[in-house]
């Protein structure tokens, strides 16, 4: 009976999003839950993230989500998930502002649980 939401700090986001800037971001990018995971890229240096170029969903399991609400493992799939750049970006910023920001976000989407992955 839940509603799932995917957080990442793996740097992923919509291809015609603004990339993340390497060195200070501390945004955060919406990925829609009906997202074509196909049109999601990864924009964080700090690790080797072809995989993720390759498959989004080695970082942000959309497809896998959306599975697991197919066979009723869950409720629903998210409207909203959410890629920030972590391990950059001013840590007072993403604790202080971005973090509450994405926290009100998931509140308003009504989610009950979410899943984080880190790149």
């Amino acid at each position: 009976a839940m509603r799932v939401a995917l957080i990442t700090g793996a740097g992923v986001h919509l291809a015609s999003d603004q990339r993340f800037d390497l060195t200070t971001d501390s945004s955060f990018r919406i990925i829609p839950g009906d997202s074509d995971t196909r049109q999601l890229i990864a924009s964080h240096g700090g690790y080797d993230n072809s995989d993720v170029l390759q498959d989004a969903n080695s970082m942000l399991p959309l497809d896998r989500l959306r599975e697991l609400q197919a066979e009723g493992l869950i409720a629903s799939v998210a409207p909203r998930h959410i890629g920030f750049m972590g391990g950059g970006g001013d840590l007072k910023k993403l604790a202080n502002e971005t973090g509450p920001k994405i926290a009100a976000l998931l509140r308003q989407d009504r989610v009950d649980a979410a899943v984080f992955t880190a790149g």
